[in-house]
């Protein structure tokens, strides 16, 4: 279960779509629940991959800016 108020350390993106997720301290699950991949690739796949920067070039996921908009309201 995610704790109100999650901090966002890191942004998790799949090589295969335009969007990317909101990952939390610890880096094994987005907001949304989704768990991340710890091992790091350059080949196109499925796997969520943990970026640093904001993707600029992406959408965020809507479920996690749901939950992240229901943990700041809080």
């Amino acid at each position: 279960m995610v704790q109100a108020y999650a901090e966002i350390v890191r942004y998790a993106i799949r090589p295969i779509n335009e969007i990317y997720h909101l990952v939390t301290r610890g880096g094994q699950h987005t907001l949304c629940g989704l768990r991340v991949s710890r091992i790091a690739s350059n080949h196109s796949g499925n796997r969520l991959q943990l970026v640093h920067q904001l993707p600029t070039d992406r959408n965020i996921c809507k479920h996690c800016e749901r939950i992240k908009s229901q943990d700041t309201e809080a």
